[in-house]
């Protein structure tokens, strides 16, 4: 603040150079001096620090809070006040609530488990886990097969809904984007780089990220086949899974043998959880643990376990390599409950135009990925010093060199010159073959005139060379081959062409834009 003019003459406002007239400057009329009179650096300093609040500033704020107000609330952090807007509480009810319910029935009623019940409900466990698979997964998720009968579609989707697992359409659309950006952050749905739990069960009942939410509404326009039936689902999904899920259960235990609880309990809201966690295992479970025999770049593997667990959902690095296959495992022998019961749905007629890769489209994957785990542990072997490293002797310059070795034993085998001297006393031929031999070409007598020496020989003789003879490149070129760990190689030993994973000529080292399709 200012001195109050009032109070002082103006010959005192002069002795402390303080200004007595007022500011030229209207829109700042305590922080900028009149330009004729002198103020001390420290006074202005001081009068600065209290400058009010500017319209610019004002404004900056005003706008900060917008842009917080329009940040989406999957961006925002948790708060007591807004804690439930980050819910999805349509998926929470059916996900989580009503199955709590079911486990507080269990503990406070103390209904025990009858035998016949026991029964019913893993027959109905099998049956809900079987339609989802068949149904949401390979039928209108990847089109895998025609069903000819829509009575058969309208019966699975039924018993599909008992599982508790959303409706068909909403289903195959998160299922469809997961396959379009599997492991992409901001547009695989259930991404398991975001945590196991996410991957499991949270992507259902948080509210998605306005990013993921589009790539799911994009999906959703792919068409379905029997659309009335997906239609008629999504309209009455919240009443079926009630009915089917829950209420005949119930019926059925409690008509047979007089066990409503049991019933309601056992095979209707314990089957629910497992059904639901059965199909969520395969998001977490099968992105974490177990091999990648077809493709390692990205997280999806395969678990026999899962397998076990999901009725043949468990191989799902073969799944997402070659989704439109009707099999979830290559191998006849692989546990595949959905794949065998769609082999008989098609021996009846119900099924039609089953779809599944070649064995020659699945073969060249997993040599492909094998051959990558080959170069990846090549790599990290002595193979010796690298031939195209090696100094380059001449004729007379090798001559001179076995001349000059005192105590030491060099030979020549296939071009490259080897100082053996560290194996001579180990050799099998004994030390005065290896004498004999100094100096000398041995590649005859290596390879069959004396001896038809094994790989792990030559491996081992690799690691003695100290030079290469000029002149002789064509008889080190196969080895070369071989060895080379540093620089992709694209034929092998016999100069036949090679086509690693990830060196097809449809590859690009970064991605154009999105994958079209759900495979």
């Amino acid at each position: 603040m200012g001195v109050p003019q009032a109070d002082y003459p103006q010959d005192e406002l002069l002795k402390y150079n303080i200004v007595s007239s007022p500011p030229t400057n209207l829109k700042d009329p305590v922080s900028t001096p009149n330009p004729n009179s002198i103020s001390t650096d420290r006074e202005v300093v001081k009068i600065s620090r209290r400058r009010p609040r500017t319209k610019h500033k004002v404004q900056t704020a005003n706008n900060n809070a917008s842009t917080r107000l329009r940040r989406h609330v999957s961006e925002r952090s948790w708060t007591i006040r807004n804690w439930y807007k980050h819910i999805h509480w349509k998926n929470t009810l059916i996900v989580i609530i009503i199955p709590f319910l079911g486990l507080l029935l269990l503990i406070f009623k103390h209904i025990e488990l009858n035998r016949h019940t026991l029964v019913f409900a893993s027959i109905n466990y099998l049956i809900t886990l079987l339609s989802v698979n068949l149904l949401y997964h390979r039928y209108w998720s990847h089109h895998s097969f025609t069903i000819n009968n829509e009575r058969v579609v309208y019966g699975l989707a039924a018993l599909a809904t008992g599982g508790g697992l959303t409706s068909a359409k909403n289903w195959c659309a998160s299922h469809r984007a997961h396959h379009r950006y599997c492991d992409t952050t901001d547009k695989d749905p259930h991404n398991i780089r975001r945590g196991l739990l996410f991957s499991h069960f949270g992507w259902m009942v948080l509210i998605h990220n306005p990013k993921i939410a589009s790539t799911i509404r994009e999906s959703k326009l792919d068409e379905l086949p029997n659309e009335a039936v997906v239609k008629w689902q999504l309209e009455n999904y919240f009443s079926l899974f009630i009915l089917i899920g829950l209420v005949i259960p119930s019926v059925v235990c409690g008509w047979f043998w007089n066990d409503y609880w049991g019933g309601l309990i056992y095979a209707g809201f314990l089957k629910t959880i497992l059904v639901q966690h059965s199909v969520f295992s395969v998001n977490s479970l099968g992105h974490t643990m177990g091999t990648r025999p077809y493709n390692d770049t990205k997280s999806p593997r395969n678990n026999f376990m899962l397998s076990l667990i999901t009725m043949g959902e468990g191989n799902q690095n073969f799944h997402h390599e070659f989704p439109m296959d009707y099999r979830n495992g290559y191998e006849w022998h692989e546990f595949d409950p959905v794949k065998w019961l769609i082999r008989a749905l098609q021996l009846f007629g119900v099924v039609s135009d089953v779809k599944k890769a070649s064995a020659s489209t699945i073969a060249k994957s997993y040599v492909q990925q094998q051959q990558k785990l080959i170069d990846r542990t090549r790599s990290q072997l002595n193979w010796g010093i690298p031939i195209e490293r090696l100094p380059v002797f001449s004729t007379k310059e090798f001559n001179e060199l076995a001349r000059s070795a005192k105590g030491r034993y060099i030979v020549i085998v296939s071009g490259i010159i080897h100082d053996i001297t560290p194996f001579a006393k180990d050799h099998p031929g004994g030390l005065p073959l290896i004498k004999a031999s100094h100096g000398k070409d041995c590649t005859t007598a290596f390879n069959g005139a004396v001896y038809q020496h094994s790989n792990a020989a030559r491996n081992l003789l690799a690691t003695m060379r100290i030079g290469v003879l000029g002149g002789s490149e064509d008889l080190f070129w196969k080895q070369q081959r071989i060895e080379n760990k540093s620089v992709p190689i694209d034929n092998d030993a016999d100069g036949n062409r090679i086509v690693r994973s990830g060196s097809q000529a449809t590859t690009f080292n970064t991605v154009i834009g999105g994958t079209a399709g759900a495979a």
